[in-house]
């Protein structure tokens, strides 16, 4: 509240003083002077007011600005759900499929020998037991590359690359292009943009997380989508665990191998993986799928192959909670195969041997995980 002088408290013109007597200044007064000297009191308060009004106003934003900054931020999968057709109650998904069986590879298509490079963050390295085991089982070596990637893909003749949170850089790209240029097997599992949730004290804000697989894509002409697929009468229970099979004829080896026992593949919240090349569709919906922001029902490929490159929109499906939902484990089975058959090493073996067999020396015969510290994705 703005205080003005107190009458009471001054004193009073002193006679003779100008502009204070109204004797020398026409149409002054002794009363226009108090009037005067309390507009200017007045005057003085309601500056302090607006002063003191900024600095709570400085203030407040200041803190603000320190309880956005503590505040953590939260990252999530999946945009805003999409708006749904009306159900038929009689097509819809009420019950999972079981969760049985392991990854078994066809004993007759793995050699023996060799190394499978596993590049994923630790939250991910953590669920890959069941992938791991199974190849090792097809008696390769498990390798998480410590430091640089491409140092790490040395006497390798797989690469599984697991939704990387950080983009790879040119030294990295170069080094996966030739690997696979080579003969070696890469695998990428891939997941739909997230949305990064920023809470605050005035409220939260919803951004974009884009995939940090475009560029490695582009140097295979292989795209994920930003959006994830779903699926209302096709699905395990859940409209984003969609049901997908292997089309006609596809293969990851030199015949169909385990996938053409994959009937009902679950991929969790899938996103589309599309091509500008002549890949093959290894795994696609059936045509009553949408995208989220589609209202269009079309069969979408999810997966796809071009010639040593594997690209499976889906990161999820492989956990060790996942991997056996249905067929999971009957693909997953084909994808190890397709690891182990590379013919990178018969290309390299005699430029190898000179300097006494693989690089870095990181790597084991006979199937064992070499436990080093995984790249970090984070």
């Amino acid at each position: 509240m703005t205080e003005t002088p107190d009458e009471n408290d001054s004193e009073g013109p002193e006679a003779g003083d100008p502009g204070t007597s109204g004797g020398d200044d026409p149409g002054t007064s002794g009363d226009g002077s108090e009037a005067a000297s309390g507009d200017g009191g007045l005057l003085a308060g309601r500056r302090g007011t607006v002063a003191r009004g900024l600095l709570v106003t400085v203030a407040v934003a200041a803190a603000i600005a320190v309880a956005a900054a503590v505040v953590p931020t939260l990252f999530v999968d999946t945009a805003p759900e999409p708006e749904f057709r009306a159900l038929d109650p009689d097509r819809t998904v009420t019950t999972g499929l079981p969760s049985t069986g392991s990854i078994e590879p066809e004993p007759p298509v793995v050699p023996a020998g060799g190394t499978v490079v596993v590049d994923a963050g630790p939250d991910s390295r953590s669920r890959l037991g069941p992938l791991a085991e199974a190849i090792s089982a097809a008696n390769h070596d498990v390798e998480y590359p410590s430091e640089g990637l491409a140092d790490s893909l040395d006497g390798a003749d797989g690469l599984v690359i697991v939704d990387p949170e950080t983009a790879y850089s040119e030294r990295e790209l170069d080094a996966i292009e030739t690997f696979a240029d080579e003969g070696g097997r890469v695998v990428i599992f891939g997941n739909p943009n997230r949305f990064e949730v920023s809470a605050g004290v005035l409220g939260s804000s919803l951004s974009e997380q884009e995939s940090e697989l475009s560029e490695l894509g582009g140097r295979f002409d292989l795209y994920f989508d930003t959006r994830y697929v779903y699926d209302q009468e096709r699905n395990d229970g859940n409209y984003r665990h969609v049901l997908v099979r292997p089309p006609e004829g596809a293969s990851l080896t030199d015949g169909n191998g385990s996938i053409a026992d994959a009937e009902d593949v679950v991929l969790y919240t899938p996103t589309e993986v599309r091509s500008t090349d002549d890949a093959e569709p290894i795994l696609v919906t059936s045509p009553t799928a949408r995208t989220a922001d589609s209202d269009a029902q079309r069969e979408h490929t999810v997966a796809l192959r071009d010639g040593n490159v594997l690209a499976v929109g889906d990161a999820r499906f492989i956990a060790a909670d996942r991997y056996n939902v249905g067929d999971n484990d009957e693909f997953l089975a084909g994808v190890v195969e397709f690891l182990v058959t590379g013919d990178r090493n018969d290309a390299t073996d005699d430029a190898g041997a000179g300097n006494g067999g693989s690089a870095g020396g990181n790597a084991t015969s006979g199937g064992n995980e070499t436990a080093t510290d995984a790249r970090l994705a984070t």
